[in-house]
């Protein structure tokens, strides 16, 4: 079972998040639910969860407020947010989970999900770089979670990525390779607005690492790593046009 304590000022919102974990998610045992951060703090610390479903905005202390209050959080969270699209990127960049409310059943059941499958990674990294890609608008590094952790790199530092079932290859310019616990769609969520565009169902490139656009052989790139890379046919318009503007 996975322990979960849920907090949200809105006692509407957290009567259906519970009736939604009870009936959608079983192996999660709710062992506490609040209203505010105070009382959250308190119910934390007794109650030691594995795993804390957050709201953001909440008078008094906001779910950031209640964070500050440890400093080695020894659980894992899942914020529930009405964010505008700015900033549920930045809940992306840092590797956090999030649930956009009104909050969808299947939302909630892959969230879980990939909370059961989640290797290492740092609540207390992952909150440094939220905290500053809300509070200074710079999209401006990426957290890959890998088998050991958290690694930071920049959008350029990526030349290509590469899909592996639910992971992914992430080739970077300093030629190391990091296996990525995230889906390959997930990275394209992430990277679409840096000049990044998927070629193929295995592979999303860094526009501006192409050196060369190939039409022999139905088509393929050359990336400044050296690799070819075959562009599948219903994407090469798409391609073409997002190409010529680099």
């Amino acid at each position: 079972m996975i322990t979960a304590i849920l907090i949200d000022d809105e006692a509407n919102a957290l009567d259906v998040l519970e009736w939604q974990l009870k009936n959608y998610c079983p192996r999660v045992e709710i062992v506490g639910k609040c209203s505010n951060a105070a009382d959250g703090i308190a119910l934390i610390k007794a109650r030691q969860p594995q795993l804390l479903f957050l709201d953001i905005e909440m008078p008094v202390q906001n779910g950031f407020n209640l964070l500050e209050a440890f400093e080695e959080p020894s659980f894992d969270i899942i914020f529930t947010t009405a964010y505008n699209q700015y900033a549920i990127k930045a809940f992306k960049f840092s590797a956090f989970d999030y649930l956009l409310k009104p909050i969808d059943a299947d939302d909630l059941k892959t969230a879980v999900e990939r909370y059961a499958q989640k290797k290492g990674g740092s609540v207390k990294d992952q909150l440094k770089v939220l905290s500053a890609q809300l509070q200074h608008k710079q999209l401006n590094r990426i957290a890959l979670p890998s088998s050991d952790g958290l690694m930071m790199v920049g959008p350029g530092q990526i030349v290509r990525c590469e899909s592996e079932s639910n992971y992914t290859k992430v080739y970077l310019t300093d030629k190391q390779k990091i296996v990525v616990a995230k889906t390959l769609k997930e990275l394209e969520d992430i990277l679409v607005s840096f000049q990044f565009y998927r070629v193929h169902h295995s592979h999303l490139v860094n526009l501006t690492h192409v050196e060369r656009y190939v039409r022999a052989d139905g088509g393929y790139v050359l990336m400044s790593d050296g690799t070819h890379i075959t562009i599948a046919r219903n994407r090469k318009a798409g391609f073409m046009e997002q190409f010529s503007k680099i």
